[in-house]
C-alpha cells in the first residue's frame, strides 16, 4: 500500500450554516501523520493530502473500482478538466463487473463536476454526474444531524466520506445504478406495451439537417444524394414545455399495458353503444396519451391521498377509480413511471358535451310531438331560421344555424304556460328523411345550459326530471340568447382560438353550450345504473303581456364528477 498524509475531521450538521470542527495537537500531531505506518478509522470524514486518483490507488479494499475507473478514461479525464469534483466508489466486495457496452455509462455515473461536502447537502438534492443524468440525494432527519451513513445517494446508503485534495469521494453500500431517462424508459417498452410505445413514439417529428449532412453523391435526375442526419423532435410534448429526454424534468409517467388499453376501449365502445352514442377511437386513444405524463414527480401516498391529478394537457385522472402497481414504481433520472394495471376512460371523455335543439320538433311525426312536446298553453306558431349557417372557418368546422321553434298562447290572459320536453335526437336516413329517438342520457352529474331568444321579456323556470334548477330573466342580455352567450365550446374550438386559427369577428358567437341553468344536474338513469330519457321542464306563471315563446336548443355538459 502506498503510504499517504491523513488528517482526521469531524464535521457536525446543524440547522442553518454548518460548522466545521477539524482535530488537531499541534506538531506531534503532524509528525504522527507524516509516519509511513499511519492509520486511521474514523467513519465521518477522513481528510487526506493526496488526490483522489492517489487515494484510490493506495486502498486495497478499493481496487476493484480504482481499474474500473482507471480503465474507463475517468483520472484522465480528471487531469484535462483539472477542476474539483466528487466521486462515488465502493469495495471490492461490493463492486458489480458491467457489460463492456455499459462501462463506460456506468463509470461516468460515478463522477460529477461538484465537489459536494456532507454538509451542504440537502434532501431532495439531484447532482448531474458526468453521464448526462441526475442521482438524488435522501436525509433522513439522522443524517440531517451529521450521521454520515445516513445519507443516501439514489437509495444507496454512505460507508464513508474522504475529503481528497482536489475534491471528495463517497465509499457507498452499492454501486450506483442511475435510472434511465423517460424517453428511454417508453422506447424500450417489449411489446406487451407496443400501443402506448407506439403512441407516443408517432409523435416524433424528423427534419432533415442539410446543414450536418454530407453530400456523397448525385443521382441520375441531378439531385444530390446525401449521408443524412435527421433532428428529431416531439411539437406534442414540446408545445408543453416537457421533453422526455431532459434531464431536469421532473416527471411522472403512467404506462398502460395492451391488455389494459384494450380493455379500456372495448369497455368504451360498449358503454357508447348502450348509450346510442359514437365517439372517434382515436379521441379515446389521445386521451390515453395524454392523461399519462405530469410534470411533478409523484410518490405512492401522493397517488392515494389526492383524488383528482391534472395531466400536462390538463386530463383529469382520478386515483379513486383508475388502478396503478403503487409498489412497485419504476425509477427514471428524471422522475418516476407507474404500470396501470386497470384504466377507465372517463364518462367526461366519452362524452364531450348532449346538445340538441328544439326545432327537430318539426321532423317529428303526430305521435312524436304529442310524447316529446307536451304543452299547456301553448300553441305551435313555426319553426323558422332566425340565423342563416355560418362558420367561423368554412372547412374546418361545420357551419351552424340559428334555427327556432315559436309557440303563440293558446289564451293570452292565462297566468303562463309550461312545456315538458323530452329531448330528442334527430338521425339522417339514407333516403333524406329523418328517424327521431330520445337521447339516452347516462347517470353522473352534468352542467345544464339552454338557449332560447333575446328580449322575449319572460321570466322561465326550469326543472329536470321533476327537480328544479333554477329561474332565468329573458331579456335584454345575450346570455340565453340561441347558442351565442353563455359558457362553453365544441371540442377543440377554444384551443383553437387561442392558438389563433380562428380570427372571424364573431368567433365568440359560435356554437357555445348557452346560457347556464346549473352547474351541477344530477341525473339517475333507469335507477339501475343504465341510461334513460329525461323530461325538461319549461314553466312561466306570468305572461305579462308576451304574445309567443321561443325556444332553441339545450346541452348537458358532463362534469368532473361524471367519471
Amino acid at each position: 500500500m502506498k503510504t499517504m498524509k491523513l488528517k482526521t475531521m469531524i464535521v457536525i450538521a446543524l440547522t442553518g450554516l454548518l460548522p466545521v470542527l477539524v482535530s488537531s495537537c499541534g506538531d506531534d500531531w503532524d509528525q504522527h501523520y507524516q509516519n509511513d505506518q499511519s492509520a486511521i478509522t474514523n467513519n465521518d470524514v477522513l481528510i487526506v493530502d493526496e488526490t483522489t486518483e492517489q487515494y484510490l490507488q493506495s486502498q486495497d479494499s478499493l481496487s476493484d473500482m480504482y481499474q474500473f475507473l482507471k480503465g474507463n478514461g475517468i483520472f484522465e479525464t480528471m487531469d484535462k478538466k483539472a477542476q474539483l469534483h466528487t466521486l462515488f466508489a465502493v469495495n471490492n466486495g461490493e463492486f458489480v463487473d458491467v457489460d463492456a457496452k455499459e462501462a463506460a455509462y456506468v463509470a461516468k455515473s460515478h463522477v460529477t463536476d461538484i465537489s459536494i461536502s456532507p454538509s451542504n447537502l440537502y434532501d431532495g438534492e439531484r447532482i448531474l454526474m458526468w453521464h448526462g443524468k441526475y442521482v438524488s440525494v435522501s436525509l433522513d432527519s439522522a443524517a440531517r444531524k451529521g450521521a454520515i451513513d445516513h445519507i443516501q445517494f439514489n437509495n444507496i446508503a454512505v460507508r464513508q466520506v474522504v475529503k481528497t485534495t482536489d475534491g471528495y469521494i463517497y465509499v457507498l453500500k452499492k454501486m450506483i445504478n442511475t435510472p434511465q431517462s423517460l424517453y428511454d424508459i417508453i422506447n424500450g417498452l417489449d411489446d406487451n406495451y407496443s400501443i402506448f410505445r407506439n403512441l407516443v413514439m408517432s409523435k416524433n417529428v424528423s427534419t432533415f439537417d442539410k446543414a450536418n449532412s454530407k453530400p456523397i453523391g448525385v443521382d441520375k435526375t441531378g439531385n444530390t444524394i446525401y449521408d443524412s442526419t435527421f433532428i428529431i423532435s416531439n411539437p406534442f410534448f414540446d408545445t408543453k414545455n416537457f421533453s422526455l429526454t431532459s434531464e431536469s424534468l421532473t416527471a411522472t409517467v403512467l404506462i398502460p399495458s395492451n391488455n389494459v388499453i384494450n380493455q379500456a376501449m372495448s369497455d368504451a365502445r360498449k358503454k357508447l353503444a348502450a348509450w346510442d352514442m359514437t365517439r372517434d377511437s382515436s379521441i379515446l386513444k389521445n386521451w390515453i396519451l395524454e392523461v399519462a405524463f405530469f410534470n411533478k414527480t409523484y410518490t405512492p401516498s401522493d397517488l392515494t391521498s389526492t383524488t383528482d391529478l391534472y395531466s400536462i394537457y390538463d386530463r383529469q385522472w382520478r386515483t379513486t377509480v383508475q388502478q396503478l402497481d403503487l409498489d412497485n414504481p419504476i425509477s427514471m433520472s428524471n422522475g418516476v413511471a407507474y404500470k396501470v394495471k386497470w384504466m377507465k376512460i372517463p364518462n367526461n371523455v366519452l362524452m364531450y358535451r348532449l346538445k340538441d335543439y328544439f326545432y327537430y320538433y318539426e321532423s317529428c311525426s303526430e305521435e312524436q310531438k304529442a310524447n316529446y312536446f307536451i304543452g299547456s298553453n301553448l300553441v305551435f306558431s313555426e319553426c323558422v331560421t332566425d340565423v342563416a349557417a355560418w362558420t367561423p372557418l368554412a372547412g374546418v368546422w361545420p357551419s351552424i344555424s340559428n334555427r327556432i321553434l315559436s309557440y303563440t298562447f293558446a289564451d293570452a290572459s292565462n297566468d303562463g304556460f309550461m312545456l315538458d320536453f323530452t329531448p330528442i335526437k334527430r338521425v339522417l336516413n339514407s333516403d333524406g328523411s329523418y328517424e327521431i329517438r330520445p337521447w339516452k342520457i347516462p347517470p353522473g352529474e352534468y352542467r345544464l345550459c339552454m338557449g332560447f331568444k333575446q328580449n322575449v321579456g319572460l321570466d322561465v323556470t326550469i326543472s329536470v326530471n321533476g327537480v328544479d334548477y333554477g329561474k332565468v330573466t329573458l331579456g335584454s342580455a345575450t346570455t340565453f340568447h340561441y347558442d351565442r352567450g353563455g359558457v362553453g365550446y365544441p371540442e377543440g374550438y377554444q384551443e383553437a382560438m387561442d392558438a389563433g386559427t380562428v380570427t372571424h369577428s364573431k368567433k365568440a358567437m359560435y356554437d357555445r353550450d348557452g346560457g347556464q341553468i346549473s352547474s351541477a344536474v344530477t341525473l339517475t338513469g333507469d335507477g339501475n345504473g343504465n341510461p334513460a330519457p329525461i323530461s325538461i321542464r319549461i314553466r312561466n306563471t306570468s305572461l305579462n303581456g308576451v304574445t309567443k315563446m321561443v325556444f332553441h336548443h339545450w346541452c348537458l355538459r358532463p362534469t368532473i364528477n361524471n367519471y
